[in-house]
C-alpha cells in the first residue's frame, strides 16, 4: 500500500472520529454535505476520497480546522 492510499485511510478515520466526537450519525452528516451515506461511509474507510469542496464542508459542518482533520499521525496504522 502507498504511503499516500495510507493516508488516506487515515483521513477517512479522522472524520470518522471527529464526526461521532460531534454527535453526528452518518445519516445526518452526509445530509448536511449532500451526499449518500454509503459514499460517507467509503469516505471514512478509505475506500473513496472526498473532493476538496467535501473536506471543506466536513470541516463547516464539524465546526473544526483543517489541521485537526488531518491530525493523524498519533493514530495507530
Amino acid at each position: 500500500m502507498s504511503n499516500h492510499t495510507e493516508k488516506l485511510k487515515l483521513l477517512g478515520l479522522q472524520i470518522k472520529k471527529l464526526r461521532k466526537a460531534k454527535g453526528f450519525s452518518q445519516l445526518n452528516l452526509s445530509v448536511k454535505l449532500g451526499i449518500t451515506r454509503e459514499h460517507l461511509s467509503k469516505i471514512e474507510r478509505g475506500v473513496a476520497y472526498p473532493s476538496v469542496k467535501i473536506l471543506f464542508d466536513i470541516i463547516d459542518i464539524l465546526n473544526t480546522d483543517f489541521k485537526d482533520l488531518a491530525n493523524f499521525d498519533n493514530q495507530s496504522k
